[in-house]
């Protein structure tokens, strides 16, 4: 059996894509959300929760796994950093997906989310967070929380957490993306916003669409830098890692 740890939009179609083979396949996802994208079949089995490391390596054990395809997020680091040491305890073969970075000139970018926000306390103006929602706290310890606008996934989790952290509803803009140009150029118009926050989650999340729209009316994108993570065996191609799986490369 063939465990993939997915949850993003690339994990799903590689999931797919094996299952079409033939291949019997585990995925993991973090939330119950996650697990209903990735849908049913007679040779897929979905476990939908957070886990660590030696939950991970008695997931590997009890389901008798003999390949390990991590499609986690980029900045999924702990479980990358989990199932990597969950492979190397049980010689479980392990090998990484990776989603392109993208190519984006001139752009100021951070390493660390603290980082950003000692530069963001010198400038004035609304942000836009596009990071998701686990990130938050560190905006609101070190930035004026009023000057803060969050796009955030709409779950129930999800907006309690930013409700609990201190954002009221008119900051919380609860949508799914990814967005096209558009639809970034009216939000940032809307709210007047003067600089935005993302991660470099590749083309496929919609980093390009936002950095383009952002420059397009003078607004400044900032780019948190991806955790730097020895992966190993790494591919770039959904295609390329399914042909090495079904040729036992």
């Amino acid at each position: 059996m063939i465990l993939v740890l997915s949850g993003t939009k690339d994990g799903r179609i590689i999931i797919n894509k094996l299952l079409e083979k033939g291949f019997k396949v585990l995925a993991t996802t973090t939330t119950e959300y996650g697990k209903k994208l990735i849908g049913n079949n007679k040779n897929l089995k979905v476990i939908s929760k957070s886990l660590n490391k030696s939950e991970m390596k008695d997931l590997l054990i009890s389901y008798d796994i003999d390949l390990i395809i991590d499609c986690t997020h980029p900045y999924a680091e702990e479980a990358s950093k989990n199932i990597i040491f969950a492979s190397k305890d049980t010689s479980i073969k392990y090998i990484r997906y990776e989603r392109e970075r993208g190519k984006y000139n001139d752009i100021l970018s951070f390493d660390t989310f603290k980082e950003c926000t000692k530069y963001l306390k010198s400038t004035e103006g609304n942000i836009l967070l596009t990071t998701g929602s686990n990130n938050l706290k560190v905006f609101v310890e070190n930035i004026n929380i009023n000057r803060l606008y969050i796009r955030v996934l709409p779950t129930s989790k999800v907006i309690k957490k930013c409700e609990n952290l201190g954002f009221i509803p008119k900051q919380i803009l609860a949508l799914q993306g990814p967005f096209n140009k558009g639809l970034n150029r009216e939000i940032y118009k809307q709210y007047n916003i003067k600089h935005m926050i993302t991660k470099d989650s590749g083309d496929i999340g919609g980093t390009k669409e936002k950095i383009e729209s952002a420059k397009e009316i003078g607004i400044e994108p900032i780019v948190i830098n991806r955790p730097v993570i020895d992966y190993g065996e790494k591919f770039f191609d959904v295609d390329e890692i399914v042909r090495k799986i079904e040729n036992k490369e």
